[in-house]
């Protein structure tokens, strides 16, 4: 076995390196959705004389963001990574001081002007190549502790840190394109349906015009159960699936009801049944299934029990019969794997200011990022990764060492010579160049 060489000389003199050599994928399809013009035409700035233009710094921090540097101080690493910059089209890379200074020189307006383009973004890319024949809004919310005096942040529910502060971001998700729809950070003492009513009124101000409402179907957890949501989405003829939130008499009720058996374990019921605060009643399906007998599988089941089984129940206003109900809700799961990228993948969980309109514009251009990479995958990547997360994106795409050299006045970006996905990297790359967006509206 050979011992390697022993002799070493080191220069630092070359600037067309870089271990992101698939980011150059990335940045062709910012490109072709015109990104970079479309923050200089909406996301008016005002803001002293320096190197970088807005826009600049905005694409900076959204391809910080998709490279994996989850901090921003952590994005010194790129004013050493000359391909990157030139992809950019950056002499250097702003640093952190300059990037948090950008974040809190946003106004609330700004942040509104953010909002629209990727609004605007999602309204020509949605149809495309073919528009689904339904909508799912899937709704959620997370607890994002934070360790400083961030402002807005406040003392409520949290699970795992008990005692400290945080945000609670509303989202939702479209699930038949599993991509983002709407967004709103929160100090950590608003509840789940804090607002919600508002928030859901703006989730439908973004469908496309003409989408019959009848047509839009809404998924979410015990958080958001309540008379007003459900009074909203009844008016607004949208269909929904929300699970109950227990209290004695519902669950009194749920435990006298006759369940009929069903496949994979389960029982069924339906009835009709009113809360206190409500109009009139509503139909409920309820399914319960026999406790496991591991122990700590039973732990973590979040449906209420007796002595043999678990039992959970959901209110609708679908004419499906109860198990299609069941099995419709189910697949709400996906937005928490959305979540959980969002967190883990994205640095959802790490906020980098300690002022709230900054915060916000981060949030916002956080989720921008998270959309650009899903419409990645949807219109250029194979169709086997339209359901991988961004590490796996990462891994096998972009996080690749690389060398840009010039041959016959053509840039050449030099690859590995046995990278494992080169056929999908080059098919991705035709599918870019091939990609039309009209970004006039």
């Amino acid at each position: 076995m050979s011992c390697g060489p022993r002799r070493w000389r080191f220069e630092f003199r070359d600037a067309s390196l870089t271990h992101f050599g698939g980011m150059v994928l990335v940045q062709r399809f910012c490109q072709k959705l015109r990104l970079r013009w479309r923050f200089q035409r909406d996301v008016r700035l005002q803001m002293r004389e320096g190197p970088y233009w807005p826009a600049d710094l905005l694409l900076a921090l959204l391809y910080a963001v998709i490279a994996g540097l989850r901090r921003i101080n952590k994005t010194e690493i790129l004013q050493y990574n000359g391909t990157f910059l030139n992809l950019l089209g950056l002499d250097s890379f702003p640093n952190q001081s300059t990037l948090r200074r950008f974040l809190k020189a946003l106004t609330p307006n700004n942040v509104r002007q953010l909002v629209r383009v990727h609004d605007r973004l999602r309204r020509e890319l949605f149809p495309v190549p073919e528009a689904p024949s339904a909508l799912i809004f899937d709704l959620d919310s997370v607890v994002i502790t934070v360790y400083g005096k961030q402002q807005g942040a406040r003392f409520g529910y949290n699970p795992k840190k008990k005692g400290r502060r945080s945000y609670h971001p509303l989202m939702c998700f479209e699930a038949t394109r599993h991509e983002f729809w709407h967004g709103s950070l929160r100090p950590g003492n608003a509840s789940a349906n804090t607002g919600v009513v508002h928030f859901m009124r703006r989730c439908l101000a973004k469908v496309l015009t003409g989408w019959p409402r009848s047509r839009i179907r809404v998924r979410a957890d015990s958080g958001f159960f309540g008379g007003k949501l459900i009074s909203f989405l009844e008016e607004a003829g949208c269909e929904y699936v929300i699970v109950a939130k227990m209290n004695p008499k519902l669950k009194r009720t749920v435990l006298a009801r006759r369940f009929h058996k069903a496949s994979h374990g389960f029982d069924f019921a339906e009835f009709e049944y009113k809360c206190e605060d409500w109009d009139k009643p509503r139909r409920f399906v309820a399914i319960r299934r026999l406790l496991p007998e591991d122990k700590e599988e039973e732990a973590q089941l979040t449906l209420f029990k007796d002595r043999r089984y678990a039992y959970q129940a959901m209110v609708t206003n679908l004419s499906l019969e109860p198990l299609r109900v069941w099995r419709f809700y189910v697949k709400r799961a996906t937005i928490e794997q959305c979540i959980r990228e969002l967190l883990y993948d994205y640095p959802l969980g790490k906020i980098p200011t300690d002022d709230w309109v900054a915060n916000v514009a981060f949030f916002q251009l956080l989720l921008l990022s998270f959309d650009v990479m899903h419409w990645f995958k949807r219109l250029c990547l194979p169709a086997e990764y339209l359901a991988a997360t961004l590490d796996t994106v990462r891994v096998q795409f972009l996080v690749l060492p690389a060398k840009l050299t010039r041959s016959g006045h053509r840039n050449v970006l030099q690859l590995p010579k046995d990278f494992h996905h080169r056929q999908a990297f080059l098919g991705a790359w035709k599918k870019v160049n091939g990609l039309k967006v009209d970004a006039s509206k």
